[in-house]
């Protein structure tokens, strides 16, 4: 006697996942890169604005010491005066500088009173650097 068996079917294979990225996975990927990206923009502008700012402060500075300097040095006259020193101490070509000397007298016979005040602009903000001190003058 023979005995027939049912005959089982093939047995169904697990389809395994594929290797590599779906589309949405790329694309959230890609999203958040694009958001990393902009905050490193907007951080470096920040950082350039910021710089500009000190070196036309420093350029300022420089331009207000070395007016008052020649003052005392006598190399200037101790006189009111306007000075325009567009592109000078550093600044980029055709930046406006203009440094103003006001000298008043002191109260005291050969005493001055001078201040030195420069003023330019920084990222569309305007700056100024001012110092006072008193010359003597025989």
């Amino acid at each position: 006697m023979v005995i027939l068996m049912p005959s089982l079917p093939p047995p169904v294979r697990i389809r395994q996942r594929e290797r590599g990225f779906t589309l949405v996975e790329a694309l959230a990927a890609l999203g958040i890169f694009t958001i990393a990206v902009l905050i490193a923009a907007a951080f470096l502008q920040a950082h350039v604005t910021a710089a500009r700012r000190l070196e036309v402060r420093a350029a300022l500075v420089h331009a207000t010491e070395t007016s008052l300097e020649e003052i005392r040095g006598g190399l200037r006259p101790l006189a009111t005066a306007n000075l325009d020193q567009r592109g000078g101490f550093g600044l980029t070509p055709g930046a406006d500088l203009l440094t103003t000397i006001k000298v008043d007298s002191g109260g005291v016979p050969d005493l001055y009173r001078v201040v030195v005040t420069s003023r330019s602009a920084a990222a569309g903000e305007p700056m100024e650097i001012s110092i006072e001190t008193m010359v003597w003058r025989p």
